[in-house]
């Protein structure tokens, strides 16, 4: 049985599936095997993981219908027979020492430890922009569930890929990626296993290891119109408020809370002004009157107030679309 398991989810990846392989199979850490899911490529990705896989014996390829990322790292954790799970995208690439260091964390602080490192946010042409995220300024970090909206005003709660998964939590649990919807699954499965690792789980962050994750200017999942953006968000936000009550979040950090819900809020208003959005004016207010009268909008606004123009402000404290939109209009 290999140590880890690599997940990587492939989908239309012709230009990018050697280079994610080659940082893979050249890891300082050999103890792998690595899934490569072909997600029903409509170009030559599929023939190019075959011919990898001919090339490395720990290489398997599942093919299937396209059916999504989620859909395909569900596959391959079916398919996974390694003790931990280690997920990367098609278009990415590791540090070499990335796997080693991921598993002597894990094995140096005890099986009950669920291992993290910070995200970093690379151009194509492999210079690193300047959003770099860790969780604090020091090499490693030791902490638990309770500092679950931390984690997530850190920008590292979100992804799969910057972290190390116990296959046998997962099989236990029959934990896996909502298949049914597209944007924010992620999250959802790392709030569902943070449920499952027990009060007693530790939490440990390599802050100066970082999962490069590849920036190439093409449209992606989070600048797409999503028709649902605002109930698949308030659903799942809910759900992260109620696992914080659990596993005890300090009240000091309810505001890091609220300041997250405040960004994909705006992120939801915005949704509707991208041009594929083909909702009516009329049909547009009434969403936006939703995302205003939301009760964890409103306390998120509050908090915002020192911060914001009093026209803003109060236009959205009314909970009034159309007043808001006015307000809008007037400030262009």
């Amino acid at each position: 049985m290999p140590k880890i398991t690599v997940i990587v989810p492939v989908y239309n990846a012709e230009k990018t599936i050697k280079r994610a392989v080659n940082s893979i199979t050249g890891q300082s850490f050999s103890d792998f095997e690595l899934i490569l899911v072909d997600d029903g490529s409509k170009d030559a990705s599929g023939k190019l993981c075959d011919g990898l896989a001919a090339e490395d014996t720990r290489i398997k390829v599942i093919h299937k219908p396209n059916a999504g990322v989620s859909a395909a790292r569900n596959d391959g954790m079916k398919a996974a027979s390694g003790e931990y799970i280690q997920f990367v995208d098609s278009d990415d690439y590791l540090p070499e020492d990335f796997l080693e260091r991921m598993i002597r964390t894990q094995e140096e602080y005890g099986k009950d430890t669920f291992v993290w490192c910070g995200l970093a946010i690379v151009s194509e042409n492999g210079a690193r922009n300047e959003r770099v995220w860790q969780f604090e300024e020091c090499d490693i970090t030791e902490t638990d569930r309770s500092a679950l909206f931390k984690l997530s005003m850190q920008h590292l709660l979100n992804s799969p890929v910057n972290k190390l998964y116990h296959k046998e939590i997962l099989e236990k649990y029959s934990l896996s990626m909502k298949a049914d919807i597209r944007i924010a699954e992620d999250l959802l499965f790392n709030i569902e296993y943070l449920e499952r690792i027990g009060a007693d789980g530790k939490i440990v962050i390599l802050n100066d290891l970082f999962y490069p994750y590849i920036q190439n200017g093409e449209v992606s999942l989070d600048n797409q119109y999503h028709p649902d953006y605002y109930d698949i968000h308030k659903k799942i936000l809910k759900h992260l408020w109620d696992a914080g009550e659990d596993f005890g979040v300090a009240k000091e950090d309810h505001p890091l809370f609220y300041q997250r819900y405040w960004e994909y809020m705006m992120v939801a208003m915005q949704n509707y002004d991208r041009k594929e959005c083909t909702l009516s004016k009329r049909e547009k207010n009434r969403m936006m009157g939703r995302i205003l009268r939301d009760p964890f909008f409103q306390k998120s606004l509050k908090m915002k107030k020192k911060r914001m123009g009093r026209a803003s402000y109060y236009s959205m404290r009314s909970r009034s679309a159309l007043l808001y939109s006015l307000c809008q209009k007037v400030r262009k």
